[in-house]
């Protein structure tokens, strides 16, 4: 075995490489396949070979390259044992890559008790004053932005200012991308590698302990945080005990939410643990951030901020669909998503913390136009509704949610809806069925029919695309006969055909009707769908557009608003209440619409309303006008339809635009055919889906 110190020197994405090749056969690989196996971009790897080439030819080990077929390493079993013992021994500093060398240069910097010469920072990291000088200014801009100054001084050295938040703040974001998920163990039971800057950072024992906390107050709360999130409070918590127990408080407060019950309680858990005592903008940060992560505490739906989110993810959404030509409003379940990761990024945002995002060149280099399409969006999105701007790292992950749709879409694009028919009896058709689904992942079987009942109208309408029978049919509709055990010929008229059904069907997916439902959910869809058609027709007939001369201010438009659908003072005062009382639980001013949203589940309404008052003028208040208010109430029935109700119109006035400007104009009627519409299209969705269950 050589001599490790006459090796050359192997960077750590260059030890990641030959230790994939130890693992691999003997057979070739791509660059952009071992580039996927560990992890990095295509560009990172052929970055790296030549460094690879170098070491492995050193250590006299087999390595080949070969244009058109990639890279191997023709080694036995024994010899590539070998080979990853010589990477496990230890030998002299190997240089690191650019982005983990900068962080270690900041971990350097964070533990520092003061000045640090430049040239004993660049003996460490194995770089020259130059390479070094040039990692310090793109620093600067990372330290700015996090709210911190880097001090250059000839002389005297490099150190880092800030307030103990804001380093801890920082410290916390360099964890992030020191400390993957992945190596948290080997962190806790020390095993980390021994130019790992995160043990100079983090306390093992102290994080370990408020790990055990945190997962004990997740289950007991009923939480559930996200792995990273997770990861981010843990660090978060850690990092103030270690400033805490340096003799560091906190005082920066904080615009904490109405409700601090559960981080009072989690505060408590932490002072009980550590026999420490959190700070009133401690227990603030908490409360911030379980309430970016534990979702909306309202129950009603129609919470202020909520809406606000969920406005910048239908933007979003609009905004990309239009740069991809894709319609992404079609799956309901991106909206979800996007809020539920919007919500935690804007807390993120708002409080100067950034994330890094490993996955980001590859999403740059491999799926540019994506990439491109939501860089626009989010600028966009920046600009039209006055947000933080969105850093490239947040941004990789939104367009990691448009991707994964969009690769449903074209999945569902690509799939052939097949029947099958075989005569031969059911077991044979399951036979043939599971054969299709197993060897042709372009078909999906949507049902086995009997051979008497296939109609090509009803083939049609539930949006198949193929017949494939084991008998030879007289239909008017595209099909194929194979034999029940599929054959070599059979494979290959079924590749055949599927190619030629895709071609059809190219303009668009192929779409099902809901399933036959049965008898009893049917009757009580029914029933829900009379309920509903009432409600929903009394509330359109009580659409009420008003003029608010000189309201003054805000207390002015609710007690218009408590008159609006209710004549008697009594019922007027109840509901002006129950308006008072929503507001003193949090913003009801919705920016996009330049409105407050004034709601409230009351007895004092018979049924659902709805309501605008346009203020003239505007009121004005801490910077902002407010064009109106919208006046949404509805009963507390235990049946809940007002609800359902409620929760359509708020989302309409957020996804359709051109609700608002007709309630500004008083365009009563045009306002009252907009909603019928697209209310009647939201729970045309919601009966089927009732009546299929």
């Amino acid at each position: 075995m050589p001599e490790k110190k006459k090796l050359p020197a192997l960077s750590a994405n260059g030890r990641k490489l030959i230790l994939k090749l130890a693992q691999m056969p003997r057979s070739w690989t791509t660059a952009a396949a071992l580039a996927e196996s560990v992890g990095v971009s295509r560009r990172t790897v052929m970055r790296e070979l030549p460094g690879v080439e170098d070491y492995l030819a050193a250590a006299g080990y087999a390595f080949q390259r070969s244009p058109g077929q990639g890279v191997r390493l023709d080694e036995p079993l024994a010899r590539r044992d070998a080979l990853v013992a010589l990477l496990d021994e230890p030998g002299p500093a190997a240089a690191l890559p650019r982005e983990e060398r900068r962080r270690q240069l900041l971990a350097s910097l964070f533990t520092a008790q003061g000045p640090v010469k430049t040239y004993a920072l660049a003996y460490d990291l194995a770089v020259s004053e130059n390479t070094l000088n040039s990692d310090l200014d793109h620093l600067e801009g990372w330290l700015d932005a996090h709210g911190l100054r880097l001090n250059r001084r000839p002389g005297v050295g490099v150190w880092v200012s800030g307030t103990p938040e804001q380093r801890r703040r920082a410290v916390g974001a360099l964890l992030q991308g020191l400390l993957p998920l992945q190596d948290w163990d080997a962190f806790l039971d020390g095993k980390l590698p021994s130019r790992s800057a995160v043990p100079a950072l983090l306390d093992a024992a102290a994080a370990r302990a408020v790990q055990d906390l945190l997962q004990q107050f997740e289950q007991e709360e009923g939480l559930h945080f996200t792995d990273n999130g997770f990861l981010s409070l843990l660090l978060h918590l850690t990092l103030t005990i270690q400033q805490l127990r340096s003799g560091v408080q906190d005082t920066v407060e904080l615009v904490a939410p109405p409700d601090l019950s559960a981080a009072l309680r989690l505060a408590r858990r932490v002072e009980d643990a550590f026999g420490l005592a959190l700070s009133r903008a401690e227990v603030s940060y908490l409360a911030l951030y379980l309430d970016a992560c534990q979702g909306n505490p309202n129950t009603d739906g129609l919470d202020a901020r909520e809406l606000n989110t969920r406005y910048l993810a239908a933007c979003l959404i609009d905004t990309v669909s239009r740069q991809m030509g894709a319609d992404l409003r079609r799956w309901p379940s991106l909206a979800g998503d996007l809020y539920c990761h919007l919500r935690p990024m804007l807390h993120r945002l708002s409080q100067g913390i950034q994330t890094d995002n490993p996955q980001l060149g590859l999403i740059q280099e491999r799926y540019p136009r994506l990439w491109r399409a939501t860089r626009f969006a989010c600028d966009d999105a920046r600009a039209r509704l006055n947000i933080p701007a969105i850093p490239d790292a947040e941004a990789g992950y939104l367009a990691m949610h448009f991707g994964a749709v969009l690769e449903q879409e074209a999945m569902t694009r690509a799939r052939v809806r097949v029947v099958v028919v075989c005569p031969c009896g059911m077991a044979s058709s399951r036979f043939l069925a599971s054969q299709l689904e197993r060897e042709f992942p372009a078909f999906e079987v949507i049902r086995i029919a009997a051979l008497r009942d296939l109609d090509a109208g009803r083939l049609r309408a539930e949006g198949a695309g193929l017949v494939v029978s084991t008998a030879p049919l007289t239909i008017d509709f595209p099909a194929v006969t194979v034999n029940p055990i599929l054959n070599e010929q059979d494979r290959a008229v079924l590749r055949s055909a599927a190619e030629r059904c895709r071609e059809a069907s190219a303009q668009g997916p192929q779409t099902a009707p809901p399933a036959a439902p049965h008898p009893a959910s049917r009757a009580q869809a029914l029933r829900y769908a009379a309920r509903l058609s009432a409600a929903l027709l009394e509330l359109l007939d009580a659409l009420v557009i008003k003029r608010v001369p000189v309201p003054g201010d805000r207390a002015a438009l609710i007690r218009e608003a408590s008159r609006l659908f209710c004549a008697e003072p009594r019922a007027a005062a109840q509901v002006e209440q129950a308006l008072l009382h929503r507001e003193s639980m949090g913003e009801t001013y919705i920016p996009p619409l330049q409105a407050v949203l004034l709601h409230s589940f009351t007895p004092a309404v018979p049924g659902c309303r709805l309501g605008y008052l346009k203020a003239e003028p505007p009121v004005y208040e801490k910077g902002r006008a407010l064009q109106g208010a919208l006046v949404l109430l509805a009963p507390d029935a235990e049946d809940g339809i007002p609800a359902d109700v409620m929760q359509a119109v708020s989302a309409i006035l957020i996804e359709q635009p051109a609700l608002m400007p007709l309630l500004r104009r008083g365009s009563r009627d045009e306002a009252a055919a907009l909603l019928e519409k697209e209310l009647g299209e939201r729970f045309r969705q919601a009966l089927s889906l009732r009546i299929g269950r």
